[in-house]
C-alpha cells in the first residue's frame, strides 16, 4: 500500500526512507530533503531530515504497482476523494503560514501520484503518549510545563481563527530539547472574518479526548475555542492520571472522576483547571485559552529528564481518532487495541525513566531552617500616628468649610411659582426679536445655499409640524395653497411622484423660494428610499475602506457595496478572509479573488492567501 522505501518525489528533491505511521487518510513516511545550503564557502550539498505524509484514503484508494499512482475504485470514491484531498491541500497552505515555536512547520504541499503530499520538518523526539505508556502517568510539574508551551500555540491559532479539533497526547511531540510541539492538523477547521466556518477536512474526534459539540456536524460550525480547550483539558488529566477521561455523550450515565480520585498528589488549582476546561456545557469552560493559562498559574520549572540516543522508534499503540458521517462510524486505522487508533503519526523516540527529582519550595526551607527571623519594626508606630493626624486634620477641614458655604446654598426652585422676566430683561428680548425680524427681511432677497441635510430636516419638520409654519409674507391664492397642503401630505406619506407632480403645478402658478426647496427634499428623499431600499437586499457585515462587505440575503453570497447600495465587488462569493494586501473572497472552485480596499481586483485565482 505505501511507496517503497528509496523512492523519491519532486523529480528527486525528496527521498522517503522509511513509513513511520499509517492511518484512515493516510501515510506518514521519513525522508530527506537534498538541498543546497549557502555559507562563506560558496553553496554546500546537504540532506536535511523531513517528515512527509501522503494523503491515501484507505476505504476507497488503492496503489498502482507500476507507477505507484493512486487510484479510486468508484466514480462516487472518486468525488468524495477529490474534494478531501482539495481541502486537505488547502488546510495545508494555511497552516505553511503559521509559524510558532511550539507547532510543527509545513515545508511545502504539493501533488503528485494523483495525490497530494505535505512535507513537513522532522522532529526527533517522541510523543506524550509514548512518555506516558512508558512512566504510567507524568509528575503535575512535567504536564504543566508541556501544557504551557501547547496552550500558547493554541492560543496563536486560535487568534488566525483556526481550530486544531484533535489535541491528545499522541499529537504533542517532545522534541530533542525537551520542548512540546502540536502536530497533526488534519481535521482542522478555519473561519472567516465573521467567525463561520470556511474549510475543513471532515468530521472526526478522539473518544475521550472531544467535546461532545464534536459529535454534532454542526456544533463546530461558528468559531469557538472550546472545543480545543476540552480537549486541552483532557490531555492534562489523561497524562496525570493515566486514564483516558470518559467520552463526552457518555458523561450523563457515567460521572467523569475527578483527577485528584486517581492520582491525590494532584494540586486543587490544577484539578478546578481541567474541570472548568472540561465541562460539558461550553459556557462553563473557559472562553480562551489565555483564560486558563492564568488559571493553571505560572509554568513551572522544567524537570531534568534522561535523553535516550538513537533510539528511533515508533509507537504501535495510538489513541483513536475516528471519522463521523450522518449513516455511520468508521475507525481510521487498523485496530490494535481497545481504543487504540490514530490518523497519521510522527516518529517518536522512547525515553528511560526519568529520576525523581524532589523540587523543595521556599516555604519548605524556612521549616526546615526553623521559620524566618522575625526582625523589630520601629516605624510602624510612627506610621500609624501619622495616618490618625492625617484623618483628624482632613475631618475638621470639611466641617469648617461646610460651615462657610451654608450661607451660600441657593433656595429650591418652587415648581408651582410663576416665572417672572424684569422690565429690562422682556425689553432686550424684545429689542432681539424685532432686530432679527428686520435682519430676516433685509435678507429675503437674496437666493442663499444650505446643506442639504439641513433642507430636509426642514422640510421633514414643516410637513408634520404644518400648524406652526410661519405665514408668508405675500399670501399666495387658493389653488397654490391647496397644492401646497397636498403635496406636503403625499411627500410625508412616501409618495415621492405625486408629490412632485403637485409642486410643479404650484410653481407653475407662483415661483417661490418654498416650492425649490420641496422640490429639493421631494428628489433627495427618493434618493434615500432608493439607497435604503437598495441595501435592505443585504446584510452588513464589516467596513472595508470606504465600501461595504455584505452578504446577501437571497443567495447567502458575499461582496461589497458603496454607500449608495451599489455592488462595487459582486455577492458571488462563499466566504471572506483577511489577507495581506487586503480581503480575500472565496470562489466556487475553492480558489481566491484578492481585492484591496479599493475594490479593485489585485489577484485573480490564487489557491492560498
Amino acid at each position: 500500500m505505501e511507496l517503497p522505501t528509496g523512492h523519491y518525489l519532486q523529480k528527486g528533491k525528496y527521498q522517503l526512507t522509511e513509513t513511520v505511521g499509517r492511518g484512515g487518510f493516510g501515510i506518514t513516511y521519513k525522508g530527506v530533503w537534498f538541498t543546497e545550503v549557502k555559507g562563506s564557502l560558496g553553496k554546500v550539498k546537504t540532506e536535511v531530515p523531513i517528515c512527509i505524509k501522503e494523503y491515501f484514503f484507505k476505504d476507497y484508494c488503492y496503489r498502482d504497482e507500476e507507477t505507484f499512482a493512486v487510484k479510486v475504485h468508484s466514480e462516487t470514491g472518486r468525488a468524495l476523494f477529490e474534494k478531501f484531498k482539495e481541502k486537505l491541500i488547502k488546510e495545508a497552505k494555511i497552516l505553511s503560514d503559521v509559524h510558532h515555536p511550539h507547532i510543527v512547520n509545513v515545508l511545502e504541499v504539493f501533488e503528485e501520484n494523483d495525490t497530494a503530499y505535505i512535507a513537513m520538518e522532522y522532529i526527533q523526539g517522541y510523543s506524550l503518549k509514548y512518555l506516558l505508556e512508558k512512566e504510567g502517568r507524568l509528575s503535575e510539574n512535567t504536564v504543566l510545563f508541556y501544557t504551557h508551551q501547547i496552550a500558547h500555540a493554541l492560543q496563536f491559532v486560535h487568534e488566525k481563527s483556526i481550530l486544531h479539533l484533535d489535541i491528545k497526547p499522541s499529537n504533542i511531540l517532545i522534541d530533542k530539547d525537551d520542548n512540546a510541539r502540536l502536530i497533526d492538523f488534519g481535521v482542522s477547521k478555519r473561519y472567516d472574518l465573521f467567525q463561520q466556518e470556511t474549510s475543513t477536512t471532515m468530521l472526526t474526534l478522539s473518544k475521550g479526548f472531544a467535546s461532545v459539540e464534536q459529535y454534532d456536524d454542526e456544533g463546530t460550525q461558528n468559531f469557538s475555542p472550546c472545543p480545543d480547550i476540552y480537549s486541552l483539558g483532557a490531555t492534562m488529566y489523561n497524562l496525570l492520571t493515566g486514564k483516558i477521561p470518559t467520552e463526552s455523550i457518555l458523561r450523563a450515565a457515567k460521572p467523569l472522576q475527578k483527577p485528584s480520585e486517581l492520582n491525590s498528589s494532584i494540586s486543587e488549582r490544577t484539578e478546578e483547571a481541567i474541570m472548568k476546561a472540561m465541562a460539558i456545557v461550553q459556557a462553563d469552560r473557559f472562553q480562551s485559552v489565555n483564560e486558563m493559562i492564568l488559571a493553571l498559574g505560572p509554568s513551572p520549572e522544567r524537570e531534568v529528564r534522561e535523553k535516550t540516543n538513537g533510539v528511533n522508534g515508533t509507537s504501535q499503540a495510538d489513541d483513536a481518532t475516528e471519522l463521523y458521517t450522518l449513516t455511520r462510524r468508521v475507525d481510521l486505522e487498523e485496530p490494535t487495541h481497545e481504543n487504540t487508533k490514530t490518523i497519521l503519526q510522527g516518529n517518536e523516540e522512547p525515553v528511560s525513566n526519568p529520576d525523581d527529582d524532589t523540587i523543595l519550595e521556599r516555604g519548605n526551607v524556612d521549616e526546615l531552617e526553623g521559620g524566618p527571623v522575625k526582625r523589630r519594626n520601629y516605624f510602624k508606630p510612627i506610621l500609624i500616628s501619622l495616618i490618625i493626624f492625617v484623618c483628624v486634620g482632613t475631618v475638621l477641614y470639611f466641617i469648617n468649610l461646610k460651615s462657610r458655604n451654608s450661607d451660600n446654598i441657593p433656595e429650591p426652585i418652587d415648581d408651582k411659582k410663576p416665572l417672572t422676566v424684569s422690565e429690562d430683561n422682556r425689553k432686550n428680548t424684545d429689542t432681539l426679536v424685532l432686530n432679527n425680524a428686520e435682519e430676516h427681511k433685509n435678507n429675503s432677497s437674496l437666493l442663499t445655499v444650505t446643506p442639504l441635510d439641513q433642507t430636509i430636516k426642514d422640510n421633514i419638520t414643516s410637513v408634520n409640524e404644518p400648524d406652526v409654519q410661519p405665514v408668508p409674507a405675500k399670501t399666495p391664492d387658493t389653488d397654490y395653497a391647496s397644492l401646497l397642503d397636498l403635496g406636503k401630505k403625499k411627500l410625508a406619506k412616501g409618495d415621492y411622484q405625486g408629490a412632485r407632480n403637485d409642486f410643479n403645478k404650484a410653481k407653475e402658478l407662483s415661483l417661490t423660494e418654498e416650492i425649490l426647496r420641496l422640490l429639493i427634499t421631494c428628489d433627495s428623499m427618493e434618493e434615500q428610499s432608493v439607497i435604503s431600499n437598495r441595501r435592505s437586499l443585504y446584510e452588513e457585515k464589516m467596513p472595508f475602506g470606504n465600501y461595504m462587505i455584505v452578504r446577501n440575503k437571497s443567495t447567502g453570497k458575499y461582496g461589497a457595496i458603496d454607500s449608495k447600495g451599489i455592488d462595487r465587488i459582486p455577492c458571488v462569493y462563499l466566504s471572506v478572509g483577511k489577507a495581506e494586501k487586503g480581503r480575500a473572497f472565496e470562489r466556487e472552485d475553492n480558489l481566491f479573488d484578492i481585492y484591496n480596499s479599493s475594490c479593485e481586483l489585485v489577484s485573480k485565482g490564487v489557491t492560498y492567501y
